[in-house]
């Protein structure tokens, strides 16, 4: 397994409309740094442990948090992601909800955005980067799961990893919102048993919307 040394993590601005200031409370940018910086070497940690089914795992993780007036996180899902692994994203999930900021300031809860990206090993040749249309052969089955997983609301990105011969290795995926967001272990699951195209002879990945 590779040590997380090996890799590299790098903190990224969040996009615009990501932003620091909640929509009652804010936190000041510099403060999140400050709270979440520190747990980049755990966050390697649970690539590290994903590296062990997906040898090129990475990509780009981003957070969306609620932060109560007390510090505490009352909800954070991956509002954008390409990792690909939802073990690995869950596990960076799971230290994001531990973590206390500081209080918001200026009213109540604040909500706010933050994400780094990680790249696979060194030495490790990259997966094939493959389009949203190389899922289209699929389409109906998609619409489909959606449904079955009851995704009536709201829509995930999924990225998959797609083994010679079509199989899908492995599967993760970002929500819109917290509520779509509880539907991404449902959908990740039925995900895993498509046949997707072919790559050849060596792994793809892509990413593609549900529904």
């Amino acid at each position: 397994m590779p040590a997380p040394e090996s890799r590299s993590a790098e903190w990224s601005e969040p996009p615009e409309q990501m932003q620091v200031t909640g929509i009652m409370g804010t936190i000041p940018e510099r403060k999140i740094r400050a709270t979440l910086e520190p747990l980049l070497p755990s966050f390697a940690r649970c690539f590290a442990r994903g590296a062990g089914e997906v040898e090129f795992i990475g990509g780009h993780m981003e957070f969306y948090f609620r932060v109560g007036l007390d510090g505490k996180v009352e909800w954070v899902y991956p509002r954008a992601s390409d990792v690909g692994h939802r073990a690995t994203e869950q596990c960076l999930l799971d230290l994001a909800k531990g973590v206390r900021f500081p209080g918001p300031k200026g009213g109540g809860a604040a909500e706010v955005g933050w994400g780094f990206d990680f790249d696979p090993s060194d030495g490790v040749r990259p997966p094939v980067a493959w389009g949203a249309e190389h899922a289209e052969s699929v389409r109906s089955q998609i619409r489909a799961l959606a449904s079955e997983c009851r995704l009536e609301q709201g829509a995930l990105t999924v990225t998959a990893y797609v083994s010679p011969g079509g199989r899908v290795l492995a599967a993760g995926a970002s929500a819109d919102s917290p509520q779509s967001a509880a539907q991404i272990d449902c959908v990740v699951g039925a995900v895993r048993g498509l046949t997707l195209a072919d790559p050849g002879s060596y792994a793809a990945k892509l990413s593609f919307p549900v529904p």
